[in-house]
């Protein structure tokens, strides 16, 4: 017999089903080869003041995270950050990247990178509020 169980802890439940979702991926298009990003914007104390965390994996860059501290907006250092991580991901033979935005984060500053959005999803996080979703070919 089986059961469904909401689990109190993720972590055996979560391997079992990458592994799963994995194998099944792989026949289809390939490992995924997953390869962490990480870049940082930090001062001359080594304090961090930006960055960017993303995947490389099969021929894309996911960008999971992207911060600018307020004192770095407009000063250009996000566009070098995600250019950094789109020569990255050119070097990786990534043919586009793709991310999400909230609307009261920086929905606005993607296009001006050359992003289009591909979707939104209305009323995320709350209500009133949207998530973009961006993409890039390399």
């Amino acid at each position: 017999m089986v059961a469904i169980t909401v689990e109190p802890e993720q972590d055996e439940t979560r391997a079992a089903v990458l592994r799963g979702l994995s194998a099944h991926n792989q026949v289809r298009v390939g490992p995924r080869n997953g390869t962490p990003l990480t870049i940082s914007l930090r001062d001359a104390d080594g304090t961090i003041l930006g960055g960017l965390v993303g995947e490389l994996k099969w021929e894309w860059l996911h960008v999971d995270l992207f911060w600018i501290d307020e004192s770095q907006r407009g000063s250009g250092q996000g566009a070098a950050i995600v250019a950094e991580a789109e020569q990255q991901a050119r070097d990786y033979g990534a043919r586009g990247v793709y991310l999400s935005t909230m609307s009261i984060q920086a929905p606005g500053f993607y296009p001006r990178l050359g992003y289009r959005e591909c979707g939104r999803m209305e009323n995320y996080p709350v209500a009133g509020q949207t998530l973009h979703h961006f993409t890039k070919a390399l």
